[in-house]
């Protein structure tokens, strides 16, 4: 498993384990249960997998292309859902006559895009990792 694999990986596990709990804890928290969601910081721990050690290359050619493949799916993914999200609620909005959008719900919105990002990216990035066939390690 490359070092990149490894990141992608910590990423889309973070995201999940992140999810899950975030839904575990609406019942008893409500909206407090969006402070969960610091969690998704521990996605910045992929960066140990990248220490060099010596001359050794950690990241090669097919690893930045995966890596941009992947976030740019990741935040095509995000934006999509927040522009779609948006027009629902716009469009909720004006039926039941409501002038306010709720800031709570832009709150839960924005925490939640963050996590469809790199939730995607991390999915995208570990599917290409394990479909294609690996040169001699």
């Amino acid at each position: 498993m490359t070092a990149m694999e490894k990141v992608a990986w910590t990423e889309l596990s973070v995201c999940v384990l992140t999810v899950v709990m975030v839904t575990a804890l609406y019942p008893w928290l409500g909206n407090s249960a969006s402070g969960a969601f610091g969690f998704l910081g521990f996605i910045a721990c992929g960066i140990f997998f990248l220490r060099g050690r010596g001359k050794t290359v950690v990241i090669d050619e097919r690893d930045r292309e995966i890596e941009q493949l992947a976030t740019r799916r990741g935040i095509e993914t995000a934006w999509m859902v927040l522009f779609m999200t948006l027009i629902a609620i716009v469009l909720w909005s004006s039926f039941a006559n409501d002038e306010v959008v709720p800031t709570g719900l832009l709150s839960w919105l924005i925490w939640v895009q963050f996590a469809i990002c790199y939730g995607v990216k991390g999915f995208v990035a570990v599917r290409f990792y394990r479909s294609q066939r690996r040169a001699a390690q």
